[in-house]
């Protein structure tokens, strides 16, 4: 009996993982299906398009936690290297993220169309910035003062600092840059009799093939992982 409760609790677990990891892989292939076009050729409502433009402002633009860069939106992560993470020791363990974007245009050699992402529910999958503090270092003075203000972000632990390698530190920041090229892909709507680009979007600046890959690569562990927790927890429902 106990076999078979804790092998459910694993099989369980291990779908949990399994659809955290391969959920971004929804939108790929609408991606790779749809021809790439040029802003102003979008024009109906309630479709799904993809679209390659340079992003420029419309309103006021953002300043990015990290680096202190002008943008038109940003993600942030902070992780911290600890002795137990899913499933394998050493990981880079979750403490806080965050997201936060503005209207702008995507404009193209025959005109431009406006882009109003979702303030939850866009997706950066863009270049990242990694800012890598150790657990005895003082951070940059822009990363302390943006320490001091979450109330999620405790001191390194005591007993982290004194284990080499741990309670390091990860600073990743994604962002979407004024005068830059992207590829945009989401669904459109008409809003003041004018087709716009909004919602749940994909902000990248690669093509739609390696757009792909980048997703299904960071796919694999989570599914390793899952794969691992489902077959662990078959076989103590098997005992």
């Amino acid at each position: 009996m106990l076999y078979t409760v804790v092998g459910s609790g694993f099989v369980a677990l291990g779908l949990a993982i399994g659809w955290y990891g391969i959920r971004p892989l929804a939108v790929v292939p609408s991606v790779l299906r749809a021809t790439v076009r040029d802003p102003s050729e979008v024009a109906s409502t309630g479709s799904f398009v993809v679209c390659r433009g340079v992003a420029n402002e419309s309103s006021e633009t953002l300043t990015t936690p990290f680096t202190g860069s002008r943008s038109l939106g940003f993600e942030f992560e902070v992780t911290e290297r600890q002795p137990f993470g899913i499933g394998i020791p050493w990981f880079q363990t979750h403490l806080d993220d965050g997201m936060t974007t503005r209207p702008f245009t995507l404009d193209g050699p025959s005109g431009s169309l406006d882009v109003v992402p979702s303030a939850k529910r866009f997706s950066l999958d863009t270049e990242s910035t990694v800012i890598t503090v150790g657990a005895s270092e003082t951070p940059p003075e822009r990363i302390q003062r943006f320490v001091d203000v979450r109330d999620d972000l405790e001191p390194v632990a005591r007993w982290a600092r004194i284990i080499p390698g741990l309670g390091t530190r990860r600073y990743v920041e994604r962002r979407t840059v004024p005068d830059e090229e992207y590829l945009i892909a989401g669904h459109t709507e008409r809003q003041q009799n004018e087709a716009v680009l909004t919602g749940d979007l994909v902000i990248t600046d690669r093509s739609p093939r390696r757009f792909a890959f980048s997703r299904l690569w960071r796919a694999v562990f989570p599914t390793v992982v899952a794969l691992a927790f489902v077959a662990v927890g078959v076989g103590g429902i098997a005992l």
